[in-house]
């Protein structure tokens, strides 16, 4: 005889194993369809670099902020001992991460209210906007929020069916966000509220505590004997990125910090909305409700209000989406708490305002997609770099205030409009951090600190060679970048504005 019971859990286990299967196709498939430009910044470069570095020679370069994220370097570290150093791999974390954020994503749903809601929890975060930045790069706000939904479907699945070693999981994930980055803090009332909130008992606290105050155990004893510093991570970071001056602020800035949520911009709306709900659901929510609220808004309060000075007044880092990417899931939960007990009252308004939410992130999304695809245009760039090394070829920078995504080209095609961006000129720190990921992503040299580019008449700079390189060469290596795109291509002298070996400016 049958166990009907049997029958129906080995139905539902299949159920989820193919809805984790076609959330995991549909992430990838976007990622790779939307893949930015490897970006300029040190937390990308620096983190890549060192890495690269740590797999040929078996150490870093040198001690930094970004080097001490440990549970970033290491998973990166392992995959290019599998499979390389080559440029292309430095989008398997980015996307690998990304993938397995959705997949949480769609169980802490289900375990808060259904699949359903789970399935849409994991579609809206694989379709945020900002996901394709932080689905591309080794920006550390990925990686925070993949731990801490670990950590949060650890301590949901322990709220229901309890279990001791879940809360050693839970506590050793929360270690590993610490270790991708330390903002994951902010993230600590809405993880109380999980382990306290509707409990009352102290011992789960005790346990949670104990297996993430171990990885920080581990993580100071190693840094301890790297750096000899008695702070370990804490006091690398504080002697760096702390010492920075761009955060500093006067009391009236401080507290009028929250008016810099304009640097949402198009997101303000859906971030204030997810604000007013998640308000709403620690008042009127269930218990479960109430902690993913307290997730997000104390990952809010925090990105706007966490200071790392007294005296002086500093702010902890800027306020913006990519600073509170490991608070999105929460947000994107809260809102669609808020429409399921909308749905309730108005269920016609509620449902225009969910798929129309899907729908907007959707379109956000396709904008971002790049007219040639990430992936080709690095081959080719490295593949560009290694000719323009071998024949000697001088290389000039230029930076387009604009470049056409795949809509954008399609259109202009269509109406046999050429592609022409507008140069910018004196842009002397984009040329140098340009400069930059070329040593590293395209001629894989290590950063030279003292690379100054020599501009030529303020639109086009020389990355390599100078005017007499210039005048005895037939063809020209040109890098071509915007705020997102790049490519290195290589073009016959003469198709360059004439002028910029008198300085002239370019036409």
């Amino acid at each position: 005889m049958t166990d009907n019971r049997t029958d129906k859990n080995f139905s539902g286990f299949s159920i989820n194993i193919l809805y984790v299967l076609s959330i995991a196709l549909l992430a990838v498939a976007v990622r790779v369809m939307s893949l930015e430009y490897v970006e300029v910044g040190g937390d990308s470069l620096c983190v890549w670099e060192n890495v690269v570095n740590l797999v040929n020679s078996g150490n870093y370069i040198e001690w930094t902020h970004h080097t001490l994220r440990w549970a970033i370097n290491l998973p990166l570290y392992f995959i290019l001992k599998m499979f390389g150093t080559t440029q292309v791999n430095y989008y398997i974390l980015p996307i690998l991460y990304s993938t397995i954020s959705a997949i949480l994503a769609f169980y802490i749903g289900t375990v808060l209210k259904d699949r359903r809601f789970g399935l849409l929890s994991a579609l809206l975060l694989i379709l945020y906007p900002k996901m394709t930045t932080m689905g591309s790069q080794l920006w550390p706000g990925l990686y925070e929020m993949t731990y801490l939904l670990g950590c949060v479907l650890a301590l949901l699945c322990w709220r229901k069916y309890g279990g001791w070693y879940l809360l050693a999981l839970a506590g050793m994930l929360a270690g590993c966000a610490w270790g991708s980055r330390v903002t994951s803090i902010y993230y600590g009332p809405g993880i109380l509220a999980l382990l306290y909130l509707g409990k009352r008992r102290v011992k789960p606290v005790i346990i949670f505590t104990a297996f993430f105050f171990f990885v920080l155990g581990l993580e100071w004893f190693y840094f301890y004997n790297a750096t000899g510093n008695s702070l370990g991570r804490f006091g690398v970071i504080t002697q760096t990125h702390v010492t920075q001056d761009e955060l500093l602020v006067s009391v009236g800035q401080y507290l009028l910090n929250f008016l810099k949520l304009v640097k949402f911009r198009g997101l303000l709306p859906v971030v204030l909305a997810g604000l007013g709900v998640a308000v709403w659901l620690v008042r009127r929510g269930d218990e479960n409700e109430k902690c993913i609220a307290i997730l997000f808004l104390g990952g809010l309060f925090f990105n706007v209000y966490m200071i790392s000075s007294l005296s002086p007044l500093k702010l902890a880092a800027p306020v913006g989406s990519r600073y509170l990417t490991a608070g999105t899931p929460y947000l994107i939960m809260v809102l669609l708490l808020g429409l399921r007990k909308w749905h309730e009252l108005s269920p016609r308004a509620a449902t225009f305002f969910k798929y129309g939410l899907i729908v907007a992130f959707a379109a956000f999304t396709l904008k971002e997609v790049p007219s040639q695809n990430t992936f080709s245009r690095l081959q080719e760039d490295a593949q560009n770099a290694r000719i323009i090394t071998e024949e000697k070829l001088p290389v000039l920078m230029r930076y387009n205030a604009w470049a056409p995504n795949i809509i954008e080209q399609s259109v202009m095609g269509l109406f046999g409009i050429e592609k022409r961006g507008r140069l910018k000129i004196n842009e002397d720190d984009k040329m140098m951090k340009n400069g930059r990921r070329m040593h590293i992503m395209l001629f894989e040299q290590q950063t030279d600190k003292d690379f100054k580019p020599e501009t030529i008449n303020g639109y086009y700079y020389f990355y390599s060679g100078n005017e007499k390189d210039l005048a005895g060469s037939s063809r020209v290596g040109v890098s071509d970048f915007s705020r997102k795109d790049h490519k290195l291509i290589i073009v016959p002298k003469e198709s360059l504005p004439q002028g910029i070996l008198k300085g002239d400016p370019a036409k």
